[in-house]
């Protein structure tokens, strides 16, 4: 990968795979949900962290591609990221609410991370994560993802105050309806051929969250359905 390339995966953040296809095009509807929403079942409820920890994805469960990454998915912290327009933040789970929300409500989490080379910066991943709450995790977040998605077509973006800042595009993702209510967006650059895909799924109080770094041309929509699907279903059969 070229060094810019690198440091701009570095840049967008964590995540990865897929074939090719079409690049997508922009939209303002992301956001599927399911008709009547169950109250009741193990992947609904709030987990501990054992229960997180037992639900998360194994080799055995992505592509024979990826292999364990020892850097790993960071769930538990709470995101430093800027962006203008401001209400991009809410593509990333991480407008101010949602940073106050987590601080204050989340009690188990856990992630792991595969790529396709874990000793090379930027090679393509797929990540996978739990996050648990002591009260449902609200509907109106990603409702809010899914309404800004038009006017951060183009954005920029800092993962700190102090890092790069880099110009992003935001297009719809093939969004499966999974959960209660699941949202998807593609992040990335058409020029350099880099993006990440990111899926968020919440069931009751409960997330899960599946990000892809990939080609920006590639299709993930199957694998980031199958992922987020696989953790639904292991939560479900929790005792």
């Amino acid at each position: 990968m070229p060094p810019f390339a690198v440091v701009a995966a570095l840049g967008l953040m964590t995540a990865a795979c897929g074939g090719e296809t079409t690049p997508p095009t922009p939209s303002t509807v992301t956001v599927t949900q399911t008709p009547t929403e169950q109250t009741t079942g193990p992947e609904r409820r709030q987990l501990t962290t054992q229960q997180v920890t037992a639900a998360l994805p194994t080799k055995d469960d992505v592509p024979a591609i990826f292999r364990p990454d020892s850097r790993g998915f960071d769930t538990s912290s709470v995101s430093e990221r800027t962006t203008d327009p401001a209400s991009c933040l809410a593509l990333y789970m991480a407008t101010p609410a949602q940073r106050t929300f987590t601080k204050e409500h989340l009690v188990a989490d856990g992630g792991v991370r595969f790529s396709e080379d874990p000793d090379e910066p930027g090679s393509a991943s797929i990540s996978v994560g739990i996050l648990s709450y002591d009260e449902p995790y609200p509907r109106e977040y990603l409702d809010e993802a899914g309404a800004v998605l038009g006017e951060c077509s183009t954005f920029t973006s800092r993962t700190t105050p102090d890092s790069a800042e880099g110009t992003w595009q935001a297009t719809t993702i093939s969004t499966p309806t999974l959960g209660d209510q699941s949202f998807g967006v593609r992040i990335g650059s058409r020029d350099i051929d880099l993006a990440i895909d990111y899926l968020w799924v919440r069931s009751g109080h409960n997330v899960v969250h599946v990000r892809m770094l990939t080609g920006y041309r590639q299709d993930n929509g199957d694998q980031l359905k199958t992922s987020a699907q696989g953790v639904l279903d292991d939560l479900a059969a929790t005792p």
